[in-house]
């Protein structure tokens, strides 16, 4: 049987977490481990989750380190205690109580499959769906698009959406830990093309069901959230873009500031520009 730890990340969520924690518990096979990281929340987080879970196995960053940054340390350190899988699950996730257990089946027989993904489904019933593991990078147009279509078999994708994410650790020691160099978004992509570059596979297990509240930590809609995305996707395509990445840069930037200039979104539209700005400066 493969041994499986379970990470989830808090960053001022911890009803979410808690919501999460339940459904975890119902797990059938469960994780030999469950970790829950706060990330530097600052609020009453920790408090309340040792509350109600005094057994549980918690780790606290001193600040918000981001997503990739927020983990790295535990999975360097779940890399070192010989798990065979990490999976990454989202505070704001809920996953059916057979989601594991269809996650390993997914990867069964197959030892170069490096990370599986998960059936997302909206929290709120009708529980439609989010996407289906993941989803294509549009290398020209400076965005992603995730594959929401019900497919059998599900394409192949360009990469896994990290708000569940089945990692192999052989995959992550031979390819390495998340970029630091991504805040929030966009990082789970660019350590989906890291394995395919060196010849991992991803699967999708479609029959793994997760429930997820999108954007419960930046807001869905939020200038927070386009600032980032855009902030992301310009290190992402100049890290791995054609021509430098500048033509998906532009394209993509003018784009986001365009259709949210059409909508009156003003300060969103401003807030895509500062995107580009902040990685500029960080570049230097």
């Amino acid at each position: 049987m493969s041994r499986v730890a379970l990470v989830i990340l808090n960053y001022r969520g911890v009803a979410d977490t808690l919501t999460c924690l339940a459904t975890v518990q119902q797990l059938e096979p469960g994780p030999a481990r469950v970790i829950v990281i706060d990330n530097g929340s600052g609020d009453d987080s920790i408090d309340r989750l040792r509350a109600a879970h005094p057994e549980l196995e918690l780790r606290c960053n001193p600040r918000n380190l981001g997503f990739g940054a927020g983990q790295n340390a535990v999975l360097a350190e779940l890399l070192e205690d010989g798990f065979d899988w990490i999976w990454l699950l989202n505070n704001d996730a809920a996953p059916r109580s057979t989601a594991l257990g269809r996650l390993l089946a997914s990867a069964a027989g197959d030892q170069r499959i490096g990370a599986v993904g998960s059936r997302l489904l909206d929290a709120a019933p009708p529980h439609r769906l989010q996407t289906l593991g993941g989803g294509h990078v549009h290398w020209w147009l400076g965005r992603s698009r995730e594959w929401s279509q019900e497919h059998e078999p599900v394409p192949e994708l360009d990469y896994l959406t990290g708000a569940s994410l089945l990692l192999r650790s052989n995959a992550l020691r031979e390819v390495g830990l998340f970029d630091e160099r991504f805040f929030l978004y966009w990082e789970d992509v660019d350590l989906c093309l890291r394995m395919k570059q060196e010849g991992w596979t991803l699967k999708v297990a479609a029959d793994a069901e997760v429930l997820h509240r999108q954007s419960a930590s930046t807001g869905e809609g939020s200038a927070a959230k386009d600032r980032l995305i855009n902030a992301a996707a310009v290190k992402f395509f100049r890290k791995h873009g054609p021509l430098g990445g500048w033509p998906a840069i532009f394209v993509g930037t003018a784009g986001r500031v365009g259709k949210r200039l059409l909508g009156g979104r003003f300060g969103q539209a401003a807030a895509v520009l500062r995107g580009v700005i902040e990685d500029s400066r960080q570049g230097e």
